[in-house]
Order: structure tokens, then sequence, then C-alpha cells
């Protein structure tokens, strides 16, 4: 179980730090106009840690009961989903900040992040 988190994790950081570089670009260099409530980098820290926390309770959950390795995930999907919202709820009640641009910069990431967790844990669902 550590190897396959550590190859996650791996891989993982680097996911993190090539979508975080291309936001940040985009951030600063395209939409400069835009004013954001939320940094790039406090979405990617909260997308990241959140899909760490859940890979590795998938992983944990997969080595007592292999079989129920796919409802957790679909489970902790669901708490992120919630996460994510939670997460956004003073963006939602700031009049100001509310627009396409600030709902697309969390929600574009988060499809990465999810797409990316969503690769790894049916490897390690599918892994014998």
């Amino acid at each position: 179980m550590k190897q396959t988190i550590l190859k996650f994790a791996t891989h993982f950081f680097i996911f993190t730090i090539a979508l975080f570089a291309i936001h940040q670009l985009l951030h600063s260099f395209v939409l400069t106009e835009t004013k954001f409530y939320y940094n790039p980098w406090s979405i990617h820290i909260f997308l990241f840690l959140i899909t760490l926390l859940l890979y590795i309770a998938v992983a944990y959950i997969k080595t007592i009961f292999a079989e129920k390795a796919a409802l957790a995930f679909l489970g902790g999907s669901f708490l992120k989903m919630m996460a994510g919202i939670l997460f956004l709820v003073p963006f939602f009640k700031n009049k100001d900040y509310f627009n396409i641009e600030n709902v697309l910069a969390f929600f574009i990431p988060y499809f990465f992040y999810l797409a990316f967790e969503a690769y790894y844990v049916l490897k390690l669902i599918n892994d014998k």
C-alpha cells in the first residue's frame, strides 16, 4: 500500500505543479483585468489535499475490504463535491466577484483533478 500511495503522490505532485503553473500563467498574463476571489494557489492547495486524502482513504479501504473500494470512492467523491461547495460559499455570497471567470477558475481545475484521481483509483481498484 505504501508503494502505491508513494507512486500516486509523486505523479500527483508533478501533475499539480504543472496544472498550477498553467493556471497561474493564465491568471497573471491572460486574465489580468478580471478580479478573482481566490488565488490559484489556494484553489490548488485545497484540491491537492482533498484529492490526496481521498486516494489514501480508498487505498486503505482496499486493503481491508477490497470489494468496497469502489463504493468508498463514490462516497468520497460526493464528500469532495460537498467540500468544494463549502469552499465556494464565501465566493457565492460576494456579489462583486460572482462571475463566470471565477466559477471556471475553480471548476476547470476541479474536473482535471477529478479525472486524474479517477484514473488512478480505477487502476488501484482493478489491480489484483
